[in-house]
């Protein structure tokens, strides 16, 4: 995959690095802010599209200042640090040098993690992948057994553009970063991803599948969008759509 940069002036007047990307699936220039380096980013189906791509980044230049200045900041995974585990509030503990990751009860209640300074942040995510995984298999299982449905394969990974997807094949792919969010919005999210499938599309039929396993679900989908992007603050950084 080819790489190069445009450099263009933001309305600020500030200088603005784009990355140029040439991926050959892409079927047009997209344009994005990459999640995880909160770093611009144009994709062209072929190297023969970069004037295209200069003439569209410019265009694109006072959309592009206001999403690199929308990104939240990066929250570290360190003692002392709040994070929301299951959507509660949970304080970044270290009481000692040894022992498992574990939540502890409390007025906030605690995740600690006992061991070296080092390794801190390294043991809180295995812990959170941990969770998601647990919570996530057992959602999509309720829902599977609803609509009727065997999953091929489940993966958590840390996913940059989407809370979940399914491929044709039958395979799962979750952000463990659900496990950040409300029981409610996980559910959500798996019970979208079982209904593709049977459905892949976006129709009446897909929605009417996710209704009839999870309810309602106009309410998740709008937390997704307006609280998302801040729950990839937490060890990295950037955003996602629902």
């Amino acid at each position: 995959m080819n790489t190069r940069r445009i450099d263009i002036a933001a309305p600020s007047g500030s200088e603005l690095s784009v990355l140029f990307r040439v991926n050959p699936r892409a079927k047009r220039l997209i344009l994005r802010v990459d999640p995880k380096t909160q770093s611009p980013v144009v994709t062209a189906p072929s190297p023969r599209h970069y004037k295209a791509a200069e003439k569209f980044v410019q265009s694109k230049a006072g959309w592009i200042e206001n999403q690199i200045c929308r990104q939240p900041d990066v929250i570290t995974l360190e003692p002392g640090i709040e994070i929301p585990v299951s959507g509660e509030m949970h304080l970044l503990t270290q009481s000692g040098a040894r022992g498992r990751t574990r939540q502890i009860e409390g007025t906030p209640p605690q995740l600690d993690s006992p061991g070296a300074d080092i390794t801190y942040s390294d043991r809180v995510l295995r812990y959170l992948k941990m969770k998601a995984r647990e919570a996530i298999n057992e959602r999509v299982d309720v829902h599977a057994e609803r609509l009727a449905v065997d999953p091929v394969k489940i993966t958590i990974r840390d996913t940059r553009s989407r809370w979940g997807s399914c491929s044709s094949k039958g395979h799962l792919n979750f952000s463990w970063r659900l496990i950040l969010a409300p029981p409610q919005i996980l559910d959500y999210v798996a019970a979208h991803e079982v209904a593709h499938l049977i459905e892949m599309n976006h129709s009446a039929d897909f929605w009417a599948l996710v209704e009839k396993s999870y309810g309602p679900h106009k309410n998740a989908r709008n937390w997704l969008k307006q609280n998302g992007r801040l729950l990839h603050a937490y060890g990295s950084s950037g955003s996602a759509g629902g």
